[in-house]
């Protein structure tokens, strides 16, 4: 799971280029505009990430409030006189420590898209067996956890809805990011909607029960459509989990040789210096005609880390992140 953060870090004011008033900090892998008069004399600030949602009735957050929805405002990232902001810093408060988690205290939470479609259909108890929520931590604040030169897979991140499939108990089981969902007869409901449009991932389910697919459901599920019709839903499997371990990337994909999987951007050598630029650009997906979300990167060879669990993460694109 996402550890979604709000840490406090050390600020080091860089001149704006292009303005004045401002000043950028580097944050882990991210750059934050600030208003320099805010920073003269502080040493620490509380960097909160793009994607989460701040209470707009504080005051380190009341500037939001005519773009607030329920008291609420989202972090986005924005382009300030030329420089990509990615986050919002806020001075630290005394007695405040470096490296110490202020979400609760800021009153901060992390922003979860609306489920989509009618994708309210009903819940049931999920199957036996292990199956988690699947989520992936920030590249730009965890790529230090990536050896330079070991070979790495880099996949397009699809924009749509989580999607699990595992054939259990003789039956097809179907999930959402965090519910497990009775099968619809009405065909509305968006996961089980994209299953009936992929029996090759029904069939793959059918012969490996051991394995949950996960993948991503999409096309009219959100707003970039990827050349689907109105009403029209597909799916593109990215992960394959047997019992308590994921299937190395290699091997997954020779495995479902058949399944529909997301489009591959690179596989070869880790090179930091190079590696965000797969989060930009155009969709590799058939028949898109926008920009893609961004990446996931991953390993070929499965390893974990203290620090974040399973090691693989994903970028969202600036040119995504800016009109979201």
């Amino acid at each position: 799971m996402s550890q979604h953060k709000v840490e406090v870090v050390p600020v080091r004011l860089q001149k704006h280029p292009n303005a004045d008033a401002l000043s950028v900090v580097e944050v882990f892998g991210f750059t934050a505009c600030v208003r320099t008069a805010d920073f003269q004399g502080v040493s620490l600030g509380a960097y909160i990430p793009p994607d989460s949602l701040v209470p707009a009735d504080r005051p380190e957050f009341a500037f939001l409030a005519p773009k607030a929805k329920g008291g609420r405002a989202r972090i986005k990232v924005a382009r300030l006189r030329g420089v990509v902001s990615q986050g919002l810093l806020v001075p630290a408060k005394p007695g405040w420590a470096e490296g110490q988690d202020v979400a609760d205290l800021l009153g901060v939470t992390h922003y979860d898209p609306p489920e989509p479609f009618s994708t309210g259909g009903e819940d049931e108890p999920p199957p036996e067996g292990n199956r988690p929520v699947y989520d992936v931590e920030n590249w730009r604040r965890f790529r230090h956890l990536f050896r330079a030169g070991e070979p790495v897979l880099v996949t397009e991140k699809i924009h749509g809805a989580n999607a699990r499939y595992a054939f259990v108990d003789g039956r097809m089981r179907c999930g959402s990011h965090k519910n497990w969902k009775k099968e619809d007869p009405t065909g509305l409901n968006v996961w089980w909607k994209a299953l009936k449009v992929a029996p090759a991932v029904e069939a793959f389910c059918r012969a490996h029960p051991e394995i949950t697919v996960y993948a991503e459901v999409y096309g009219a599920v959100q707003d970039l459509k990827y050349g689907t019709k109105p009403g029209e839903v597909r799916v593109a499997a990215y992960d394959l989990l047997s019992g308590t371990a994921w299937v190395p990337a290699a091997e997954a994909r020779a495995l479902g040789e058949g399944l529909p999987w997301v489009p591959t951007l690179f596989e070869g050598p880790y090179d930091e210096s190079s590696v965000d630029a797969f989060a930009e650009g155009p969709s590799t997906m058939p028949l898109a005609n926008h920009l893609r979300e961004g990446c996931v990167v991953k390993p070929l060879e499965e390893r974990t880390d203290p620090e974040i669990g399973r090691v693989q993460l994903k970028i969202v694109g600036n040119a995504y992140l800016e009109r979201a």
